[in-house]
């Protein structure tokens, strides 16, 4: 009996142990496109809320090559919640003032207190990260009536889609390591240049030590094709001009790319915080005439340490969206780090 009695205890520690601690972990990793949405509610079909939500998801925002659908959303109902309840991106829309299905969830994961907040208006909405699994990120929509919501809508909708779009990105950072990375080469590129970047397993690594310039890039037939670089110049003036940075890039591409060059009529630039960092966000349209080809990009470009710093990001996929994969390299580049910040 004693032996027994050991061994229960022995095994409650265990189980103990594997617990995370407080909530903020998981055994299971988030799976799915990072650009699907399933949406659970316990409105009926038809319910112009569920209209509302869709809508403010899959609206097209303009991107420098063509509209494109921030989100690709599903219904779903708590039938199906076992089997979708480790999905990456999940949405729960209903009156959380209820005792509804969706309004018991939504108490057990965001909590009473918060769920108070949420409910003191007609209409709001918060988001959890990693309720279920690693790189989880879960909106959760309280719409006491369809006027409500579609006023919040009127007045959030585009920062709240902005919100769960970086949140997929912080995500993403959690799961794509997960089957590997380089990490060999990653320790040569910071002996070498002074900085860390992790790199996915399956990206390749091309490398101007010379020149201050690397590159990493996925190319997988049938695929979207994805580029990053990172260059770095002195740079002595306490300020930076954005044209500088786009110079600097259509000088690489000139180099390493084929002649790529920035289209300015569809290029945008915008002051941003890029790691804790004062930064330009440089978002457009990179294009080559030969071949004929192009695609988004975005860059960051800021300074450190004496240095100017370029982080460039490129999607090449003419035929499809390239919001997933735009996502999928900002969040390889938001694992940037030098000396100084470490």
């Amino acid at each position: 009996m004693k032996y027994v009695a050991n061994a229960r205890a022995w095994w409650a520690f265990f189980l103990l142990a594997l617990l995370p601690l407080g909530c903020t972990r998981s055994f299971i990793v988030a799976v799915g496109p990072n650009q699907d949405v399933s949406i659970f509610s316990d409105f009926p079909v038809g319910d112009a809320r569920l209209d509302l939500l869709r809508g403010i998801l899959t609206r097209k925002v303009e991107t420098p090559v063509r509209p494109e659908s921030p989100f690709h959303v599903e219904r779903a109902d708590s039938n199906s919640f076992s089997s979708r309840r480790s999905w990456r991106n999940l949405a729960f829309l209903g009156d959380m003032t209820s005792h509804a299905w969706v309004a018991r969830r939504c108490r057990q994961v965001v909590g009473e207190d918060r769920v108070r907040k949420l409910t003191a208006s007609p209409a709001g909405y918060t988001f959890i990260r990693d309720a279920w699994a690693d790189g989880q990120t879960i909106l959760f929509v309280h719409a006491a009536s369809r006027k409500a919501l579609a006023d919040l809508f009127e007045r959030e909708g585009e920062s709240l889609v902005q919100r769960f779009g970086s949140l997929v990105i912080e995500g993403l950072k959690e799961t794509l390591f997960l089957s590997g990375e380089h990490t060999v080469l990653a320790d040569g590129i910071y002996q070498r240049h002074g900085y860390r970047i992790r790199i996915p397993k399956d990206f390749l690594v091309e490398e101007q030590t010379e020149n201050r310039f690397v590159r990493i890039k996925r190319v997988v037939p049938d695929e979207p094709v994805m580029f990053l670089f990172i260059y770095y110049q002195e740079h002595k003036a306490p300020s930076l001009n954005p044209n500088l940075c786009m110079a600097i890039r259509d000088t690489l591409a000139a180099v390493y790319f084929g002649h790529d060059r920035i289209e300015p009529s569809r290029t945008t630039v915008k002051h941003c915080r890029f790691l804790g960092r004062d930064a330009f966000e440089i978002y457009g349209l990179y294009q080559n005439l030969d071949p004929p080809m192009g695609g988004p990009f975005k860059m960051f470009c800021f300074l450190e340490d004496g240095r100017l710093y370029l982080i460039d990001l490129a999607v090449f996929n003419p035929p499809g969206d390239k919001t997933p994969q735009m996502r999928i390299l900002e969040a390889v580049a938001r694992t940037f780090e030098t000396d100084q910040s470490l």
